[in-house]
């Protein structure tokens, strides 16, 4: 929907730099922002965390610091769920950084804080995989260092990685202690994954990695590792498809992930690097977004009224494809085939809305009818492109399948209740 007083939504069109193909967007709306649930927002938020770990990451460089990478997992099977193998992860990582011997640990290694990025997958075999990549920079050489580098720059780099290295041992090692103190287990060998950084752009990617939903819907990524590993839009495709199992983990995982906090870069971490506070550098991201709509190639707009009709007739994706393929020039063809589109929906709605009202005032003889909210699966124009069409049938069927499960009679509730709803 258009934003708050906004008269107009405008309209760009951007190429993609990796596949060259043009791609139109809006800006001026309301976003839901949810990284974990749209595959729309969850593109633009993976890479402004990506972005955020990139400032402290470059930060760190040029102090001559290093940046320590671990992933940190905990032994799981199909019967968990996935709030059990979430909370006994986060918990664990959480509680290895506290106490006086992560005081200590933060000196000895020169550690000048963590972030935390947050990713979960599914296997049919091994039920959820819920783990964490840890981003720890470390500041720049010691005196006792340089003393014993000298004038070979090169050791010093050496030197400051081990000690990055080492910094990502030492949590390891905390955070499997943590999990066995709470009954749970973690592979020694495979358990944690200790590496440094090669330079900015691999630590930012590798914490950002996310959901994996961002690889999905728009490439910040490449594939997930494991061939049997199901990405959240995995699963969506599947209940969709009308795999009744997959559609109960997908509101499984729709109950618990939502909310999580990821790549958070704390004001002690910002301070430390000489960067402005975590609300600050968030701040900095959304006005430099602001002004990168204003950069961009903007081909026309469409008044605010006319968006929220084909918001509500289902075709805004429509005119988009259209602006793909016709372009700059061919905006305004757009915006008449899709306002045409609109009153052939309107005309067959209203048809509809006669039909059933007659038929209701039929049946109930005396009665009113107040309202009709008939919706048509045929109500939408076909998308241009095959893809688009298929991503949005399977998004439909997905909302769809949830809305049957939560109508279905329930233990504990009248039956011609839950057919009213139905209904």
């Amino acid at each position: 929907m258009p934003g708050y007083e906004a008269s107009s939504v405008n309209v760009h069109l951007r190429c993609d730099e990796t596949t060259g193909e043009f791609r139109a967007g809006v800006s001026g709306v309301y976003r839901c922002g949810s990284p974990w649930l749209c595959p729309v927002c969850a593109v633009s938020k993976a890479l402004e965390r990506a972005e955020r770990i990139e400032v402290v990451s470059k930060a760190t460089y040029r102090r001559g610091g290093q940046v320590g990478l671990l992933v940190l997992t905990a032994s799981h099977s199909a019967k968990m769920s996935l709030d059990d193998v979430k909370k006994l992860v986060q918990n664990a990582s959480s509680k290895a950084r506290k106490g006086r011997a992560w005081v200590d640990a933060q000196k000895n290694y020169g550690i000048l804080g963590v972030v935390v990025g947050q990713e979960v997958t599914y296997s049919r075999v091994n039920g959820w995989h819920y783990h964490q990549h840890l981003c720890i920079p470390v500041h720049g050489p010691t005196d006792a260092e340089m003393a014993r580098a000298g004038e070979n720059t090169a050791l010093l780099e050496a030197l400051v990685r081990e000690r990055a290295e080492e910094a990502a041992r030492w949590l390891a090692t905390a955070y499997k202690q943590q999990i066995r103190a709470k009954g749970g287990k973690v592979s020694d060998r495979h358990g944690c994954r200790v590496r440094v950084a090669d330079d900015w752009e691999d630590a930012s990617g590798y914490t950002a990695k996310g959901s994996m939903a961002w690889e999905v819907s728009g490439g910040h990524k490449g594939e997930t590792k494991a061939a049997t590993s199901m990405t959240p839009w995995d699963i969506a495709a599947a209940a969709a498809d009308g795999d009744s199992f997959m559609v109960r983990i997908w509101r499984e995982y729709v109950d618990v992930m939502p909310g999580t906090r990821t790549c958070v870069v704390s004001a002690a971490l910002s301070a430390k690097l000489g960067l402005s506070d975590a609300e600050e550098i968030e701040e900095e991201e959304e006005e430099l977004e602001q002004q990168l709509h204003e950069r961009a190639d903007i081909v026309g707009r469409v008044e605010a009224p006319i968006w929220k009709r084909w918001m509500r007739y289902g075709l805004a994706a429509t005119f988009l494809s259209r602006v793909e393929y016709g372009g700059a020039e061919g905006f305004a063809d757009a915006v008449d085939a899709t306002e045409r589109d609109a009153d052939t929906v309107a005309a067959r709605r209203a048809d509809d809305e006669d039909t059933l009202r007659s038929i209701v005032e039929e049946v109930f003889c005396g009665a009113t009818v107040v309202r009709l909210d008939c919706k048509r699966a045929d109500d939408r124009i076909p998308f241009e492109t095959a893809e688009q069409a298929i991503r949005e049938a399977k998004m439909r069927a997905v909302r769809e399948a949830d809305r049957r499960q939560r109508l279905a009679p329930s233990d504990g509730r009248p039956w011609v209740l839950d057919c009213r709803e139905a209904a």
